[in-house]
């Protein structure tokens, strides 16, 4: 018993000194003593709230809240400046902090918000400024809490594989039909989406890499619709040279093999999907829909950027939502007496990321690709120095949630660590608005062959 109790205590310290970080000597000189707050012990409550926080075990919260206090500073206190690196991160607790970006535009965040369950920045180099617009109160944590907590995530393959491990809402809690979908998949008894042969052919000759122009044009010729369309694509503005291609041949040979791969793939995923029921239908086509703007705003923003392949960015776009495709599949096959609509919906966001991924693995896809669905909305992950094709796609959501008006229940775009690695490395709102709107013929152009 005295063995197991001070193994205990060796594991809260070791977790004390993995979530908290002290106080440097900077912090004291533009750090100002709040005269309305008084610090207080931090609680699991107060933890369960923050992201990504509240994945962390019910001892591993209670171990790091029992030796914690919050931070509480006045009106104008500097939480930190753009350009710093730190290994802390700061949670909002109680007040407003301004967030300023280096193009002087500023944005609030208020406690109690949904962006305040969010670090106020996440990168390992800051790329705002963070300053107390009232008397606040924060948590301050090991910048390493993210790091290990988005890497387990989606590291451990049997961990998502598992719907028991999934955050399950609760009005998916007594389901029949997510129980009866998390039972198949977990048995891998899931019916998958299936490629048309000319894609499946296309795909696996490329990646044996023994295949020339001429080979993989015929290849493509095999369906006539998906020729045209192709041959469509290399005559936009997107490619277009001075010379039209005029058929498939010239197309493949303008685009290029790896090119003509993924834009294939991308052709085929509209119609994985066939059903009777006209409320699917129209729940499948919300969905294509979505997935056609992210995966024409990550080839804008991977060409933007300068990426190594922007039509491989595109792909990644395209199928971020894969996972809700074979969940709609299942229903359609799912007595109707059994479930209502809006189980659906409360269903869709929870099995996009582990089923899509488990897809795309299933589909021999590579791990970059076949990780992009648990990737695509873990906004806090950071896949190091360089611009990755999770984050491409992670911001072509953040972009579409910015057209959509529908940013305020997630964290500000400047604040995350995908931004940083942009080529200008000052991402905002209004930024991004403007970007967006200088690529609507680009995006347009886009939609319209992968309609």
């Amino acid at each position: 018993m005295e063995l197991l109790s001070s193994r205990f205590d060796v594991s809260k310290i070791m977790l004390k000194r993995f979530l908290n970080k002290d106080k440097n000597r900077a912090d004291q000189q533009r750090l100002v003593p709040s005269l309305q707050l008084t610090p207080r012990p931090v609680t699991v409550a107060d933890l369960k709230q923050l992201i990504p926080l509240r994945n962390f075990s019910e001892e591993e919260l209670g171990a790091f809240a029992l030796s914690q206090t919050t931070e509480t500073y006045g009106p104008d206190s500097i939480l930190f400046e753009r350009g710093e690196s730190e290994d802390h991160v700061f949670y909002l607790i109680s007040g407003t902090v301004i967030i300023k970006s280096g193009e002087n535009q500023t944005f609030e965040i208020t406690a109690g918000s949904a962006k305040s369950r969010f670090p106020l920045s996440s990168g390992k180099t800051h790329n705002v400024t963070a300053v107390a617009k009232t008397d606040i109160e924060v948590i301050r944590t090991s910048s390493r809490v993210m790091h290990r907590n988005v890497h387990e995530t989606h590291s451990e393959e049997a961990s998502w594989l598992n719907p028991e491990s999934w955050e399950i809402p609760e009005r998916l809690a007594n389901s029949q039909l997510f129980q009866a979908f998390g039972q198949y998949f977990s048995n891998e008894e899931l019916k998958l989406p299936t490629l048309p042969d000319v894609a499946v052919r296309l795909r696996k000759a490329v990646q044996k890499e023994d295949i020339g122009i001429s080979e993989a044009a015929k290849i493509v010729q095999l369906d006539a619709t998906i020729a045209t369309k192709l041959l469509h694509i290399a005559n936009s503005p997107l490619y277009m040279t001075a010379n039209p291609a005029k058929n498939c041949l010239e197309a493949v040979n303008r685009l290029g093999l790896k090119a003509t791969c993924s834009l294939v793939l991308t052709l085929c995923m509209k119609d994985l999907f066939k059903s009777e029921q006209k409320q699917l239908r129209e729940k499948y086509k919300n969905v294509w829909k979505e997935s056609l703007h992210i995966a024409a705003l990550s080839y804008v923003l991977a060409k933007d950027n300068q990426w190594r392949d922007p039509e491989e960015a595109l792909l990644a776009g395209l199928i971020n939502d894969i996972g809700k495709t074979a969940f709609l599949a299942f229903v359609d096959n799912f007595p109707q007496r059994y479930y209502e609509l809006e189980e659906v919906d409360a269903a869709l966001p929870v099995i996009r990321g582990p089923v899509g991924s488990y897809i795309l693995k299933k589909w021999s896809f590579d791990e970059e690709l076949s990780k992009i669905p648990l990737l695509a909305e873990s906004w806090l992950h950071d896949s190091g120095p360089d611009l990755s094709l999770s984050d491409i796609v992670m911001l072509s959501k953040l972009h579409r949630a910015i057209e959509q008006s529908k940013i305020s229940e997630l964290p500000a775009i400047n604040t995350i660590p995908a931004c940083t690695k942009l080529r200008d490395g000052n991402l905002s709102p209004e930024y991004s608005l403007k970007v967006l709107h200088q690529a609507k013929n680009q995006i347009n152009e886009a939609l319209s062959f992968l309609r």
